[in-house]
């Protein structure tokens, strides 16, 4: 079959692969649509100290059941969780696998879905509505990240929130803050075509130094280590700053503000089942624009574009469209 192939370095491009056969407990999945995000972007660099050359990528997905599953038909509507947790380590006994010490990823430590057929463990799919677009249905992943970023704030309703980054998962995180409650939502992001992508969120873009700026709630959604020195003077006295963004290592945080003015350093990594349970919901409530994110949507055969163009800044989120694509 055909698929999205790192081929190690920076060569990634379609190429023609085994299909995948399903081990015991694991189903097959026609992919519709499979998001690319940054992660796509550090293996595809050879950045990723897991991804092995060869790794069809692709954690984003959502399909159509290949066979029939348990008591799901054949041609059932699935989200694919893509997280693969080892069941066995403190997190896991705690029912907290997504935060797994031995947590792996479909697209990362598996094969992913930018392809013709994937496999997953029949227990990591989750039905959608019946009505739901498929294409709307691709941004439940990130959207499961957001929301599980905005319940680890804790955010009360009224409460001033600020967003610094305006990649796709920042814009969610802002629109789930407002879904939320949020009495304002203001955003800083220095690249001026991700700040026009914040502008037609409505969120407001606001600069450190602009006056009463102060917010109760900050969301960090870069991961950028020129971030970390600043992202505590987005926060008022006793506010709540999240880390939402992967950072590289340690990084320098002004410890002695977060004591002085009382603020909370909060961490969120990825989601769980009930995350992305509520991002099902939201998008098929349309409580949220997701499609708003998605700037191009592109055929496997046009993959190394589509790499090549997250690269260089010209696009938000673009989908790959697989054969369950309507």
């Amino acid at each position: 079959m055909q698929a999205l192939v790192w081929q190690g370095g920076e060569v990634v491009g379609p190429a023609e692969v085994a299909k995948p056969v399903p081990a015991p407990g694991w189903a097959l999945v026609e992919p519709a649509y499979v998001g690319l995000c940054g992660t796509d972007l550090h293996i595809c660099a050879g950045e990723h100290p897991r991804a092995q050359p060869g790794l069809v990528i692709g954690h984003e997905i959502v399909g159509r059941l290949a066979a029939a599953c348990g008591d799901l038909p054949a041609g059932t509507a699935v989200f694919v969780n893509p997280l693969l947790s080892c069941g066995t380590c403190l997190a896991c006994r705690r029912g907290r696998s997504h935060v797994c010490e031995r947590r792996g990823l479909i697209g990362i430590d598996a094969d992913g879905g930018a392809a013709e057929l994937v496999a997953a463990p029949a227990d990591h799919l989750l039905e959608l509505p019946a009505t739901l677009d498929l294409r709307r249905a691709a941004l439940v992943e990130p959207l499961a990240v957001a929301v599980r970023a905005v319940r680890r704030a804790g955010l009360n309703i009224g409460e001033r929130v600020h967003v610094v980054g305006a990649g796709p998962i920042g814009l969610l995180v802002g629109s789930c803050a407002r879904a939320a409650g949020a009495a304002s939502v203001t955003l800083s992001e220095p690249v001026a075509r991700r700040a026009e992508a914040a502008a037609t969120f409505g969120l407001d873009l606001v600069d450190l130094a602009a006056q009463d700026h102060a917010a109760d709630v900050v969301f960090d959604c870069t991961g950028h280590p020129s971030v970390a020195p600043t992202v505590l003077g987005w926060a008022a006295a006793g506010g709540t700053v999240v880390t939402v963004g992967a950072y590289p290592g340690v990084v320098g945080v002004n410890l002695q503000d977060l004591m002085f003015r009382e603020l909370r350093l909060v961490g969120t990594r990825v989601y769980a089942p009930d995350d992305v349970s509520a991002a099902v919901a939201l998008i098929a409530q349309g409580a949220i624009d997701v499609e708003r994110v998605v700037t191009d949507v592109l055929p496997v055969a046009e993959g190394a574009r589509a790499i090549a163009h997250l690269r260089a800044g010209a696009e938000l989120k673009i989908l790959i469209k697989g054969p369950a694509a309507t």
